[in-house]
């Protein structure tokens, strides 16, 4: 019996940015301490590329398809006014709580976030991913309120769209397995060096 046959994502545990404080040429950005988004709820990744195609001959003589960009669709269970200035590019204040300019320009960062795997033999491994350069879509952001029956629950989970694109480096994602949720989130800190919360 193969054992290999079953390795399948069960979920998604962490939800983590990091925001972008230098783009050094021919490498990977410098980043500030993680934002906690809350606990995660859901990460959907599509991938956006170009194709194009030579013909000679009455034939393709070379076809091609490559990278653009790709969004990254994520739910998480903290909708907080200080996180959300942070992401979109507003002010925040104690005194003024969250002030949304119509000249506010989203954060560029790193997002990451990491899946439990599950094997045939039941054991698990962590498989963390790193997008090193997205920001959010400033057109994603909402704020839903319905009124509620007092014998109803219905929470609106926090909904924030990530565009991802190439850094200097050329690369745009870096994904590992790891043995432990614990190694895994260290293992995306050792990569992204992140520097302390001042």
């Amino acid at each position: 019996m193969n054992v290999n046959k079953v390795k399948t994502p069960i979920g998604m545990q962490t939800s983590t940015f990091y925001p972008i404080t230098a783009e050094p040429a021919g490498t990977h950005p410098t980043y500030a301490a993680g934002l906690d988004m809350g606990a995660a709820v859901k990460g959907y990744l599509s991938i956006a590329t170009v194709t194009g195609e030579i013909p000679g001959d009455d034939e393709i003589q070379l076809e091609t398809e490559q990278f653009v960009s790709c969004q990254a669709d994520v739910e998480t269970t903290m909708s907080d006014l200080e996180l959300n200035a942070k992401l979109y590019g507003h002010t925040f204040s104690e005194q003024d709580g969250e002030v949304s300019g119509g000249d506010d320009e989203a954060t560029l960062g790193a997002y990451t976030f990491v899946e439990p795997i599950i094997k045939k033999d039941k054991s698990r491994v962590y498989r963390a991913t790193i997008l090193f350069k997205t920001k959010p879509i400033s057109g994603s952001e909402k704020q839903e309120a319905d009124t509620r029956k007092p014998s109803e629950f219905n929470p609106k989970n926090n909904a924030v769209s990530f565009k991802a694109t190439k850094d200097n480096s050329g690369s745009w994602r870096q994904r590992k397995e790891l043995d432990t949720l614990t190694a895994a989130v260290n293992w995306i800190e050792t990569v992204l060096k992140p520097a302390s919360a001042s």
